[in-house]
């Protein structure tokens, strides 16, 4: 039998974190934590920043906020004032997790766990705690780049480039989210809480697949090739247009990639694109790295013609159906629109009072036992403040004058 309460039912998770840390404790909060979301009195400045939903500018619109803070309650509170320091104090002297991405002196690590020694401490910076860089400032843009990871992405004749999104933030959200959840873990053997020190810049090293940690026995760093991939003699398309957008279709062999290499040109006869040279390869010797840019290039122009009398609806239905290893290269427009998702349920509604009706990405996972997925919308500035604080035993007259001195 399903269980109502998720796998972190009755964790409570301070979430003291600005955008880089706020995917985060959204998981936490989707796996059932009770986050706590501060801010500062005037809110979190990702709340000011375009898009916002509905395209009124309006700070409990900002898209950023809305997707990344559900699953949270949300409070206001002045760190900066002695006051709300000691409300902080005495909320994570009864909290699970703190999670922050920006030191605030005499709330650090070491301060909170004099205050509680079963608290797990996360920290997500763009360096870490301890190293050459340790304390530096740095964005999405930076870390990518220091990791390795905009080296190789773009065209060789141009400047490197980010992904669209700060997916540092993302990557670097869901290492704290598994750290926390080990940290945890451990408290119940030990009894004692632990500190999680996530580098956004480690985090992005992933990505680079296996090039970075393969430097010392080859000496590749790794370059920008487009839509290419660089073989031992030439360079073969990977990315290759079609009617409506693009796929990702690979001329590399091995025994993962022949079988679909000659499924392929067996559906391009089929429809009398493959020519005689083309349909008699013995696919069972090829190797890609012995082809000359010649050869590449003769082999890409067949492939390359039949894509495009293709949508990628129709290849990525065909590669499913007859093996080919091949995907689309999906935006928003796909996504929203794919079948699969919709037949899995993936997509939720969120009904927001004020906001209308939201949709999201739902549940990163299933489990068997306990739900995951979206608990509440994204809360409205100092939304829960009373709620919360009114665990401390804080009144309606006291909440009223901490609000006109501005700490709340």
């Amino acid at each position: 039998m399903t269980s109502p309460h998720g796998n972190l039912d009755a964790t409570r998770v301070l979430d003291l974190t600005r955008e880089p840390g706020f995917f985060a404790g959204k998981l936490l909060g989707d796996l059932g934590a009770d986050v706590v979301k501060i801010e500062p009195p005037a809110g979190d400045p990702a709340r000011r920043r375009p898009p916002f939903w509905g395209d009124a500018t309006d700070p409990e619109r900002a898209i950023v906020w809305l997707a990344l803070n559900t699953s949270k309650r949300g409070i206001t509170l002045d760190l900066e004032r002695p006051r709300g320091r000691d409300l902080f104090l005495d909320l994570a002297a009864r909290a699970d997790v703190v999670l922050e991405t920006a030191p605030i002196r005499g709330l650090g690590w070491q301060d909170l766990r004099a205050r509680n020694r079963r608290l797990v401490h996360c920290a997500i910076t763009p360096f870490g705690e301890t190293g050459p860089r340790a304390g530096w400032r740095g964005s999405d843009l930076t870390v990518s780049a220091a990791s390795g990871n905009l080296y190789s992405t773009g065209d060789p004749d141009r400047a490197p480039v980010r992904c669209t999104l700060p997916v540092s933030y993302y990557h670097g959200g869901i290492e704290a989210a598994v750290g926390i959840v080990f940290g945890l873990l451990a408290r119940e053997r030990t009894g004692e809480g632990q500190h999680v020190d996530v580098a956004l810049q480690e985090a992005m090293v992933m990505p680079n697949i296996g090039t970075a940690a393969m430097y010392a026995m080859t000496g590749n760093r790794g370059s920008r090739a487009g839509a290419f991939m660089r073989q031992e003699k030439s360079v073969a398309r990977e990315i290759w247009p079609c009617k409506d957008g693009f796929v990702s279709f690979a001329l590399r062999g091995g025994a993962a990639r022949i079988p679909g290499l000659a499924a392929m040109v067996r559906w391009m006869g089929e429809h009398g694109m493959a020519s005689p040279k083309l349909q008699a390869i013995d696919w069972k010797g090829y190797n890609h790295n012995l082809l000359t840019q010649a050869e590449v290039d003769e082999l890409s122009r067949e492939f390359g013609a039949f894509f495009m009398t293709k949508t990628m609806s129709e290849l990525y239905r065909a590669a499913c159906e007859r093996n080919l290893m091949l995907a689309p290269i999906n935006t928003a427009r796909e996504i929203t629109a794919s079948a699969q998702l919709a037949s899995r349920g993936f997509f939720v509604d969120v009904d927001d009072a004020g906001r209308g009706r939201l949709r999201y990405p739902g549940a990163f996972a299933r489990s068997t036992a306990t739900p995951i997925g979206i608990r509440r919308p994204a809360p409205r500035l100092g939304e829960h403040t009373a709620e919360v604080l009114g665990e401390l035993g804080l009144g309606a007259g006291e909440l009223e004058r901490l609000r006109a001195e501005g700490v709340v």
